[in-house]
């Protein structure tokens, strides 16, 4: 309203209205946010409150530390609306760029609807209808001005008009939209995946600033990057998120945090390597007891972060590794590289770092140096531990000084009470095996919760989970086990990704899903790397052989492979969610034809709508009664109708997919697989696996977007007089 007001007063310099609409916001967001304090407080008081609030938030967004006032983000909410609603009025009606309505409010939907859950995308439907429809008004609206101005006479009705064809032509745009191939445009859908990576970082700081936050995660991937905040609940999804195919049961680590806060934790790691296929600069830690193990994961979800099992050593396309250049020392020869540093996070200004000395190559995060695409796979081959307990106990202290100096950090805000509990689980043991499988058990008798509440603002969390709350989800147990380690000395971190996920047969490969993002610590030993444990309590621990399986101390096939972790993990959800102004004079009144037209309009729509559900309820009414297969093999079929093909009684399956293939080339690998099933389904007594039900509603959704491009494509042939046969068609 304020906008409108300030657009309409054409004597009102632009920047004097902005400056006006910032202050009125401010006002009024202040006075919002004065509403939420204590009653009892002045409105000076209210005042200073908000100023002292908004000041710390800024100097914790400037640190490491973390948010934990939801009052900003209610604050910062408001008047971001404020702004996108005054620009979006200010464009419209003030200089009539539509483009400068359209982007913002664009821009402010999509990152609701990023995290909101699928149901809302009826929204994003709407607000392109009425974009559309708004391009439409002002062209003409601009249109008018120029007729006018040279005098052209023109129908008074032709808004309506324009709007209605404009309607009917954004309604198929739309649906031409909605319907078309994901790889249509591969370039376009590479520009956007760069994209990723930014959002990603952007997903991180956001969870920091904004810890204490209540809200449920769009079903999707959970969120990898520099920094994971101790927060309230989290509900995380089915979505499938990669394959892995390997010979045993493991977590895929995407991240390594080494600093904790008090609120969470941050990868400091500042420098980036490129690293090229199959690197040999990774494979430099001469630890003993280890095995390689060799997965191929196929991506489910875009992206360019890798996931492996602990420790890489090499990857089958070329990386970006995230690590921490060391100083060099005679304790630090325990895998050591020469490297040179030919970038630096974003924070930190580009900078060409040369180390003349050997220093070790600890990578925490992986990237793909281009954005990998749902279905792209990768081949990375792991150095795992399999130590047994003999030598774990026998490792001893001799700590190089890299580790010394970045995994026994604890902030001096800790408790002294959580450093007095670390020695009491830990008194009487006498090597860091030990106490460590002692802090592990002890945490392991802790609940569980998902919907834990986040700490208060004031407290640490680790403490909070300890002493008061006692109940939490990995990120609690995994952290609450790192600072009781780093307490008694021993060097540790924190590591996320997700578990192995559950086994599917007839891929002979593990499906990960959003739900299966859990978090680990990882204990350094001498002479063995860094060992994984599980202190999570709805998790198995982890089995390991109690003696060497062969003098030799290398080769063994036992160990953490064999964990007794279970297939899957459902319990385990963590973390890682206008119209144109009037013109001067009178304005060309609306003659009789609008009102009939009107009336018109609203009986071709209620028409259409009533015709569209009775047909939706003839379509459905010959699926029911049929299982997944069978549906899905009938959807196929009447797909196939509409492009002519219509299958004979003396067809098998197989025969009439070669027809709709013939027709559908792009879509053979897709009717094959349906076609296999559905053949099984109705003549073998095999049963069908959850798995390859999975896959057959996956393979449905590739061929229904193939038959919808297709039948545009005829369209298009027949308008332009083909007959409907494309030119040069195969087949």
């Amino acid at each position: 309203f304020v906008g409108l007001i300030l657009s309409k007063i054409g004597r009102l310099p632009g920047f004097v209205a902005h400056w006006i609409s910032l202050l009125l916001g401010a006002g009024w967001t202040a006075f919002l946010g004065s509403t939420l304090l204590p009653a009892e407080l002045t409105w000076r008081e209210k005042l200073g409150d908000l100023a002292d609030r908004l000041m710390l938030w800024i100097e914790i967004a400037m640190g490491e530390g973390q948010g934990t006032d939801n009052l900003v983000f209610v604050l910062q909410t408001a008047i971001l609306i404020w702004l996108v609603s005054y620009i979006c009025t200010w464009f419209t009606f003030r200089t009539h760029n539509v483009w400068g309505a359209i982007i913002p409010s664009g821009f402010a939907l999509l990152a609701n609807l990023y995290y909101a859950p699928p149901r809302l995308t009826s929204y994003l439907i709407i607000y392109l209808l009425c974009a559309l429809l708004l391009i439409v008004r002002t062209h003409l609206y601009l249109q008018e001005k120029e007729w006018r101005a040279a005098r052209v006479s023109y129908n008074p009705d032709i808004g309506f008009d324009f709007l209605r064809d404009g309607a009917i032509f954004a309604v198929l745009v739309i649906i031409l939209a909605w319907h078309s191939p994901t790889n249509a445009l591969p370039r376009l859908y590479d520009l956007l995946n760069t994209f990723e990576e930014p959002v990603s970082r952007m997903q991180s700081q956001f969870n920091r600033l904004f810890s204490t936050l209540h809200y449920d995660w769009r079903s999707g991937t959970a969120t990898f990057g520099t920094t994971l905040a101790l927060s309230g609940p989290v509900n995380l999804s089915d979505t499938p998120i990669m394959d892995v195919a390997t010979d045993g049961r493991r977590y895929w680590r995407a991240v390594v945090y080494d600093k904790y806060t008090g609120r969470g934790w941050v990868n400091t790691d500042p420098a980036i390597i490129a690293l090229q296929t199959h690197d040999p600069r990774l494979e430099v830690h001469p630890f003993e007891l280890r095995q390689e193990v060799v997965q191929t994961i196929r991506l489910l979800q875009p992206g360019t972060l890798l996931y492996a099992a602990p420790q890489p050593l090499r990857f089958s396309l070329p990386t970006k590794a995230h690590f921490y250049p060391l100083r060099t020392s005679a304790s630090a020869l325990e895998g050591t590289v020469r490297l040179t540093v030919s970038s630096r996070i974003e924070e930190a200004p580009a900078a060409q770092l040369t180390l003349a000395e050997a220093v070790p190559l600890n990578a925490s995060m992986f990237r793909s140096r281009t954005t990998l695409r749902e279905g792209q796979t990768y081949t990375v081959v792991s150095s795992q531990s399999v130590a047994d307990v003999q030598s774990l106990r026998e490792a001893g202290d001799g700590y190089p000084a890299w580790v010394l100096e970045r995994y026994l950090q604890l902030p001096s805000s800790l408790p002294q009470r959580v450093r007095d509990l670390a020695e009491e689980i830990t008194r009487g043991y006498d090597n860091a095996y030990d106490k460590a499988v002692a802090i592990e058990s002890t945490l392991r008798q802790l609940t569980y919760n998902k919907r834990v509440q986040a700490p208060p603002p004031e407290r640490d969390a680790v403490d909070h989970f300890l002493f008061d709350s006692r109940e939490g989800y990995c990120d609690y147990y995994a952290s609450a086990f790192v600072v009781l380690a780093r307490a008694v000395g021993i060097p540790a971190r924190l590591a996320a990704g997700y578990a192995q996920g559950e086994y599917e047969p007839a891929m002979e490969a593990y499906r990960v899903r959003a739900r299966d993002a859990h978090s680990w610590p990882e204990v350094y030993f001498p002479r063995y790397g860094w060992v994984e444990f599980e202190p999570t309590a709805t998790v198995p621990v982890i089995l390991r052989p109690q003696l060497p399986a062969e003098e030799t101390g290398s080769g063994t096939e036992a160990g953490p492979q064999e964990q007794d972790l279970d297939r899957n993990l459902p319990e385990d959800e963590e973390q890682f969610g206008e119209e144109a102004g009037p013109e001067r004079g009178t304005p060309p009144r609306l003659g009789p034809r609008w009102e009939a037209k009107h009336w018109l309009a609203a009986a071709l729509l209620s028409l259409a709508l009533t015709g569209a559900t009775v047909l939706g309820s003839l379509w459905r009414r010959g699926l029911q009664g049929l299982n997944p297969i069978e549906r899905t093999y009938e959807r196929m079929c009447r797909y196939a109708r509409l492009l002519g093909i219509k299958g004979k009684p003396s067809q098998t399956p197989y025969e009439y997919a070669s027809c709709l293939t013939a027709a559908v080339p792009q879509g053979k690998s897709a009717i094959s697989r349906i076609t296999d099933l559905y053949v099984r389904e109705r003549f073998s007594d095999r049963e069908i696996s959850p798995g390859e039900r999975e896959e057959v509603e996956s393979a449905w959704r590739r061929l229904q977007r193939a038959i919808g491009w297709r039948l545009v494509e005829k369209a298009v042939y027949f308008v332009a007089g083909e007959g409907g046969e494309g030119k040069g068609e195969k087949g």
